[in-house]
């Protein structure tokens, strides 16, 4: 039963009620206890039994310490008359017992032990179902044996040893002083046992009718082993199901990836371990998958996918915080004719060199992002007026950087680097402000390159905040000082 039901008594009350129409096991229907033993379900409604306490007998104990049980016989305290409870615990999420699930049928209910109420063994013989434990009569041919205490010791030899565990036949005498062959069988996973008895003087007459009698027990106890048997694989398999019913929500995204419950340490928790383990390897597979998706394999810097999301994420801090952003669009001049001449390998080692040393310039709180085969842009936050100030600082020390000497294996090499740039206060359109720094970068390209170029005030920009004039300049020699 799904744990969930034990908060909701009408769900619960419903899945008894499909179950014990289905298939009615027990002639007084099946009840729910939770935790403390009070019965807070029962169908079908017996009048009575709803709220009664299960914590007076023992069976209860035994079951709240995880024990599936076939109680002893007793007498219900509705009807007055003799029953038989089984129940079985109900754990929760962690596997803990939660309360219970039990089911009575009277001992003389239609279709239960009546084989053996209703057999005969001669004219005189009989059958009788023995609760060793309790030292009563369970059932038996004649209705007034039923629950009905046996012989004190001493009075029925042959019964005090099937007492003490003796199961087969023999020949005694009964407490009435009678001699007869006796013969007595284990009732398998309940502790009970069946004796049959017949007076010495009218067994050898039926010792055919005696055969089918057998057979007919051999039927009972089959028919209780099975169903204890199917209770067992019930419980042994549960954590089974429960782990895949988990993996379906996944799969379907109802729920996030996350380990399954290990109930036992057994070939069922072996597996679920496994499990554990491909989902492990899985969400790391994913998380590589995604930031594989948000960098440039090469440099390691974000791509123009994450660049724009930072850019959405700096516009609305600089709406709140009334500061200002700027984007260095940087193109690298004479990167083309070393890839083209030293090759590829010498121009992805280019590429990581002007990496390191662009990210040496960048500020803690700003994003290098490479956007193309020699292109970066530095996204920079934060900036009080007039927002230029900052941004050309930032852009001298690019220039600068990117003009060190580069040293090779094919020798020493030098790169410059064109720099378009583009502020505003935050209310100002993500693209429209890459468009105007790209736009700059290349005025910038036209003027002779290894120079940066101030975008003018107000384009691409909603409300722009720039203190430069418009289309203003800044060279850098050599050496990397800048100009404007």
């Amino acid at each position: 039963m799904p744990p969930a039901l034990l908060s909701d008594p009408a769900a619960t009350r419903e899945w008894l009620r499909e179950r014990q129409d289905l298939m009615p096991l027990f002639a007084q229907g099946l009840f729910v206890a939770d935790s403390h033993g009070l019965i807070i379900v029962d169908y079908p409604t017996i009048n009575g039994r709803r709220a009664l306490s299960l914590a007076p007998y023992p069976d209860y104990q035994r079951v709240l310490a995880g024990a599936t049980v076939i109680g002893e016989p007793l007498t219900s305290p509705m009807s007055g008359h003799p029953i038989l409870p089984m129940a079985t615990p109900l754990r929760d999420a962690d596997g803990k017992v939660a309360g219970l699930l039990g089911g009575t049928t009277e001992l003389n209910a239609p279709g239960f032990l009546e084989h053996l109420q209703q057999a005969r063994l001669g004219p005189s013989g009989g059958f009788q179902l023995i609760s060793p434990t309790q030292r009563i009569v369970i059932a038996a041919n004649d209705p007034v044996l039923v629950f009905t205490p046996l012989p004190p010791t001493g009075q029925d030899p042959m019964m005090d040893r099937a007492l003490e565990g003796f199961r087969g036949n023999g020949v005694g005498l009964s407490a009435n002083g009678v001699d007869e062959i006796k013969a007595f069988a284990s009732v398998p996973g309940t502790g009970w046992f069946v004796t049959a008895s017949l007076p010495l003087a009218a067994a050898l007459p039926t010792v055919d009718r005696m055969r089918a009698l057998i057979a007919r027990g051999g039927v009972i106890q089959g028919g209780l082993t099975f169903l204890l048997v199917a209770m067992t694989y019930l419980w042994f398999f549960r954590p089974l199901r429960r782990a895949a019913a988990l993996a379906d929500k996944m799969t379907r995204g109802e729920i996030p990836l996350s380990p399954l419950p290990v109930a036992r340490r057994d070939e069922v928790g072996h597996l679920t371990m496994a499990f554990n383990g491909l989902l492990a390897r899985l969400k790391l597979h994913q998380s590589e998958l995604q930031h594989q998706a948000h960098h440039d394999v090469l440099t390691g810097l974000p791509n123009r996918m994450m660049l724009a999301e930072r850019m959405q994420s700096a516009l609305a801090h600089a709406c709140r915080e009334s500061s200002g952003i700027a984007l260095l669009f940087l193109d690298l001049d004479g990167f083309k004719p070393i890839n083209d001449t030293l090759g590829h390998k010498a121009g992805d080692i280019v590429l990581q060199e002007v990496t390191r040393r662009l990210r040496q310039v960048a500020r803690h709180g700003d994003t290098l992002a490479r956007v193309g085969g020699d292109e970066f842009v530095l996204l920079v936050t934060d900036l009080r007026p007039p927002f230029d100030n900052g941004a050309r600082v930032l852009a001298e020390k690019c220039i600068k950087a990117v003009s060190e000497p580069l040293l090779l294996a094919q020798g020493e090499y030098r790169l410059g680097v064109s720099i378009g740039i583009a502020a505003c206060d935050g209310r100002c359109d993500a693209d429209s402000l890459l468009q105007a720094a790209d736009k700059a970068m290349y005025s910038a390209k036209g003027n002779g390159r290894g120079c940066y170029v101030i975008a003018p005030a107000g384009m691409g920009c909603t409300h722009a905040a720039l203190s430069a004039p418009e289309g203003t300049a800044g060279t850098s020699r050599p050496a990397g000082s800048a100009h404007s």
